[in-house]
């Protein structure tokens, strides 16, 4: 009896089994590939790499530069151009400053520039921002290299003045197109009124106008083989505050070597007396000497220089403000500077130091 219905049960079984249709091993696989082959189908293709942009960048943002324009004499300030060169590149731009004024501000693509300026047909010498300027332009201020300066996108840099004017030819470069008056050449007779400030057969001529309310000038020109060329002029203003005193002028120094002395005289606050001494460089002239001091006094002796002043101010006697006590320093000339050699202080008897 159980024998009958085991037999039944697994007849039953596979009857079961062959109604569901269930898959072999083979067919399983065949509709796995199958799937796996819709599914890639209809899937999005793979992402590639976009192409580079047709479209440039944009170009930096200009900076820009600004600063003052300096000439040695009185203003107005001579027409000229300024240049401003990219230290890397060597493009140069130029900008024309004919208006008369002391300064100037351009844009321009940042980078590392220098700057320097030129009046064209006047003068082998260029003005500049250089080393020179930073210092102040003293008589120690003796680097007149170019200074570079940087540019930066969006930004200003300031305070590049362009107001050296005493170096030597060939400081400064020539940009192309720029023709300059060509250097007189050395002549054994000098014209009227003409003397050699380094006895090197050139010539220059030293003048003190006097023009009334406008006060003194006192102009320095070069013979440039055919005329007179002004290259150097300064004037003291109102000479009821201010005035060029008529001891300036040129003085030998040494054997030959002449050097310009220019005094001015101020009677504001008190009296002050200014002391500067210019070399002839061989266009120009470079400071060599400068002092000022409170009731001051100058001489020159040989080739010494002795500047005195008040260094202290008080009373004597219950009289006026005046000295209490005199310091007097002495210089030098070696042919090329002045050196100090000597001082000396004087006190004034009875005399009561004044406490501001």
């Amino acid at each position: 009896m159980r024998k009958s219905m085991g037999l039944g049960v697994s007849l039953v079984l596979i009857g079961v089994l062959t109604a569901c249709n269930l898959p072999s091993r083979a067919d399983a696989d065949a509709v796995a590939t199958s799937v796996a082959a819709t599914l890639t189908a209809g899937a999005p293709p793979a992402a590639t790499a976009l192409p580079a942009s047709a479209t440039p960048e944009p170009a930096p943002l200009d900076g820009s530069v600004s600063g003052k324009v300096c000439f040695p004499s009185e203003p107005p300030l001579p027409e000229m151009t300024l240049f401003f060169e990219n230290s890397v590149s060597n493009e140069i731009i130029s900008l024309p400053h004919t208006d008369g004024t002391g300064v100037y501000a351009l844009d321009l693509p940042p980078g590392n520039y220098i700057a320097y300026a030129w009046r064209p047909g006047e003068s082998p010498l260029g003005g500049s921002y250089s080393q020179a300027v930073p210092c102040g332009l003293t008589v120690n201020c003796t680097d007149h290299s170019l200074l570079p300066f940087d540019v930066l996108p969006g930004e200003t840099t300031p305070d590049i003045d362009l107001c050296d004017w005493y170096g030597q030819p060939g400081d400064v470069p020539v940009p192309p197109g720029v023709q300059l008056a060509p250097l007189p050449t050395a002549t054994a007779t000098p014209p009227p009124g003409g003397i050699s400030f380094n006895c090197d057969g050139m010539y220059q001529r030293v003048r003190l106008a006097d023009s009334g309310a406008t006060g003194k000038t006192i102009s320095v020109d070069n013979w440039n083989g055919t005329t007179w060329v002004n290259v150097w002029n300064t004037s003291g203003g109102d000479p009821n505050l201010r005035q060029v005193t008529d001891d300036s002028g040129y003085y030998t120094f040494g054997e030959c070597q002449k050097l310009l002395v220019v005094v001015f005289r101020n009677s504001n606050p008190q009296v002050t007396l200014e002391l500067t001494i210019h070399k002839w460089n061989g266009t120009g002239l470079n400071q060599v000497y400068a002092n000022a001091g409170d009731y001051g006094e100058w001489v020159k002796i040989d080739n010494r220089v002795q500047f005195k002043e008040a260094s202290k101010l008080g009373t004597v006697n219950n009289g006026p403000l005046g000295p209490c006590e005199w310091m007097t320093l002495e210089h030098t000339w070696d042919g090329s500077a002045f050196n100090q050699t000597g001082s000396n202080l004087e006190t004034i008897p009875n005399c009561v130091v004044t406490v501001p």
